[in-house]
């Protein structure tokens, strides 16, 4: 018998209920899924205008959008979608935002000229970050539901509360005394291989440490001794460098993990002193 269409009412109603009653009490959705942890975006603007860890600024300027929307997406990440992340998913997140907020902020005052309220002194290239007031503790940006300066992305999250020393070879604060940027951004699931990689690059493909086995000096990059204490000794070779200072000794054991066979026995040999280069400032810029 076919219903009334005073009976279908009331049906359509529980039905309706009922349907109500089933969401409200089914899983909570996956909110972190909407983050994309490959970092596609990012990764496309490296591509397109880094080459051999030089960016192209002046192109970028012009076309600022890929970049503007992957920053979009790494400040709508919410405090609770970046709580149920894991420890790889964070990192990975902390280093591709630091370096793509650097740029950002290169891109708002490029081309960048001297500032007298940044550099009064005039001790840095004109072209130079350090030419940006306040760059890296007075500008804020949105990540993880809060806003953060770069300085308390590195200092704080990267270095205390994560806690990994190899973001010193991956982290770029737009200048050529910093690692190489890769053409690449970080994911999750290959970090901790691309990280041992950054380490191999920093020491030889971007000429970071140098030998001279003549004069019998070992060569290390400031970030060696502005950090020092985040390169605590390594067990498996601490013992070659014992009788150094241990400010010295643990970045000495870090740099031997990843040494060529040839550099691990001048390193085992002691017979060197060490020195630090000086940093370059200047602009990791594509135009002369």
């Amino acid at each position: 018998m076919r219903s009334s269409p005073a009976s279908r009412v009331p049906l359509a109603l529980t039905l309706l209920g009922a349907l109500f009653l089933l969401a409200a009490c089914g899983p909570e959705p996956d909110t972190a899924a909407a983050f994309d942890h490959r970092h596609a975006l990012f990764d496309r603007v490296l591509r397109a205008y880094v080459e051999d860890g030089l960016v192209d600024y002046a192109a970028l300027k012009d076309d600022p959008a890929t970049l503007d929307r992957y920053l979009d997406a790494v400040g709508a990440v919410t405090e609770a979608q970046y709580e149920g992340w894991t420890r790889e998913q964070k990192l990975a997140y902390w280093i591709n935002a630091y370096n793509a907020y650097t740029i950002k902020v290169v891109l708002q005052h490029y081309p960048i000229g001297r500032s007298i309220f940044a550099d009064p002194l005039e001790r840095y290239p004109a072209s130079s970050i350090r030419q940006i007031p306040g760059v890296w503790k007075l500008r804020w940006w949105a990540a993880a539901g809060e806003r953060y300066t770069l300085d308390h992305m590195e200092h704080v999250i990267m270095r205390q509360e994560i806690g990994e020393p190899r973001i010193h070879f991956v982290l770029v604060c737009a200048s050529l005394g910093c690692p190489k940027l890769e053409s690449r951004s970080f994911d999750a699931e290959h970090l901790d291989q691309r990280l041992d990689q950054a380490a191999v690059n920093y020491i030889y493909r971007d000429d970071k440490v140098g030998i001279d086995r003549e004069d019998g000096v070992m060569r290390l990059p400031r970030i060696f001794d502005w950090f020092a204490e985040d390169f605590q000794p390594l067990a498996e070779s601490a013992a070659f460098f014992e009788d150094r200072p241990a400010k010295i000794a643990g970045p000495l054991t870090w740099i031997y993990r990843y040494a060529n066979e040839r550099d691990r026995a001048f390193l085992q040999s002691g017979s060197y002193r060490v020195e630090y280069l000086p940093y370059d400032w200047g602009l990791n810029d594509q135009e002369p």
